[in-house]
């Protein structure tokens, strides 16, 4: 899709939403029913709203799914259709070689750019190469208009602020349009991911060798990054794979996850299935350190403890800490608190637990989902700036499961605040 075409898409969806609800006042002044009126202008303005952030991908697209965390605040027609934004990735085409070809010109002599991309999304793509001494290298490249793609696209979003507010009224979403905005701009300089890839390969070679490999950077500026080629078996692969690899990949998933806080300070917060690999040692392969979470631990440490407190039975003690995290209001009871994450414990009561689908399913809308479970959704209050280990922390829970894998959850989940 073109700049122009993006921009003219995006743009007719608060013109339309705009129309529907001047028609809901129309019918409500002439004394028609105005619940079903604003109701029916609600349910089309979402369906819309969907299915323009699906169709640009890229920086809308990934907006589109941080709002999706708030579905279930929602009716739920309004609700299936923005919680489908969860389920999307980036499946771009590749550009033209010639297209990124100016770029690879600042790559030492003697290097050697496979033509066709080996993947792509909306504002670069990656190349195999052969660099000089004969490694096999990845090269992540941005597009020369990546720039101009995420201003377009921020501007449009913001035209959107008074639709989403009318379908999410608790939410505060200048401010997490403000920190989406400031998280696309720091992935734009890929010498920001090569520092934070360096910095969680060196702290987990350091503190725990052997559960997961990070490619080492060879080379980085502000739109080239260049990785050693990581091989291994792709996740995606993984649910036909032995049922000792399913376990063995999740099982030191699970640890990077909820560890990275604790042993880095920070998250990585793209949890796709194409950024991991197990390898051939038994650890977790890990790719694209272009969305960090930074910093982090104020949310896995309200998931860890949520379970530990709960387990002991404290209800007082998961309404502190939901109540000074800012997740609650003050007038919240404990037990009401516990009617509304309605927490499963089994994962972690067990010294090992299986990740079915069956399990996923029947959790969906609790303690999975922020707003999950809510009868009054303006009980919920979610700050912005932990949605991407909200992300991440969820994410990783759909790829355990996506694989039918058993973890030994209880103690990843003990050792993820202490040594």
């Amino acid at each position: 899709m073109s700049l122009f075409s993006r921009a003219a898409s995006l743009a007719a969806v608060p013109v339309k939403s705009g129309a529907r609800f001047a028609g809901a006042a129309t019918i409500s002044a002439f004394g028609g029913d105005k619940d079903a009126a604003y109701g029916k202008a609600l349910l089309a303005s979402a369906e819309e709203l969907t299915a323009a952030l699906a169709k640009a991908r890229g920086p809308v697209m990934k907006f589109g799914q941080l709002l999706a965390l708030f579905s279930s605040t929602l009716p739920p027609e309004q609700a299936e259709m923005l919680s489908s934004l969860t389920r999307l990735y980036e499946d771009a085409e590749p550009r033209p070689f010639k297209d990124v070809e100016e770029n690879f010109t600042r790559l030492p002599a003697g290097t050697k750019v496979d033509e066709v991309a080996v993947a792509a999304a909306s504002l670069g793509q990656v190349h195999t190469a052969t660099w000089p001494d004969g490694r096999r290298v990845a090269i992540k490249v941005q597009y020369p208009d990546a720039h101009r793609i995420v201003r377009s696209d921020l501007l449009q979003l913001r035209t959107f602020i008074p639709l989403i507010h009318r379908l999410i009224p608790t939410l505060d979403v200048k401010a997490l349009l403000q920190e989406h905005a400031d998280r696309l701009w720091d992935e734009l300089d890929y010498t920001n991911e090569a520092k934070w890839q360096e910095e969680f390969r060196e702290v987990w070679d350091a503190n725990y060798p052997g559960v997961v490999t990070i490619p080492a950077v060879i080379f980085a500026d502000s739109t080239l990054l260049v990785t050693e080629w990581l091989s291994g078996i792709p996740y995606a692969s993984l649910p036909s794979a032995p049922v000792e690899q399913r376990d063995q990949a999740a099982r030191n998933l699970a640890r990077f996850t909820l560890w990275s806080p604790r042993v880095v300070g920070a998250i990585h917060a793209d949890p796709h299935p194409g950024n991991f690999r197990l390898m051939e040692d038994g650890s977790i392969g890990v790719l694209d350190f272009g969305s960090v979470g930074n910093p982090a631990g104020e949310f896995t440490e309200l998931f860890v403890r949520t379970f530990q407190l709960a387990a002991a039975n404290d209800l007082e003690g998961v309404r502190e800490l939901w109540l000074n995290i800012g997740m609650i209001m003050d007038a919240t009871s404990a037990e009401e608190l516990a009617r509304i994450i309605s927490l499963d414990l089994t994962p972690y009561v067990q010294p090992e637990f299986r990740f079915s689908s069956d399990w996923i399913t029947e959790r969906a809308g609790d303690w999975s989902d922020p707003g999950g479970s809510l009868k009054d959704a303006g009980k919920l209050s979610f700050p912005p700036n932990l949605l991407l280990e909200h992300r991440a922390v969820t994410g990783m829970l759909a790829l355990l499961t996506s694989i039918d894998a058993t973890v030994d959850f209880q103690k990843v989940i003990d050792q993820a605040l202490s040594a």
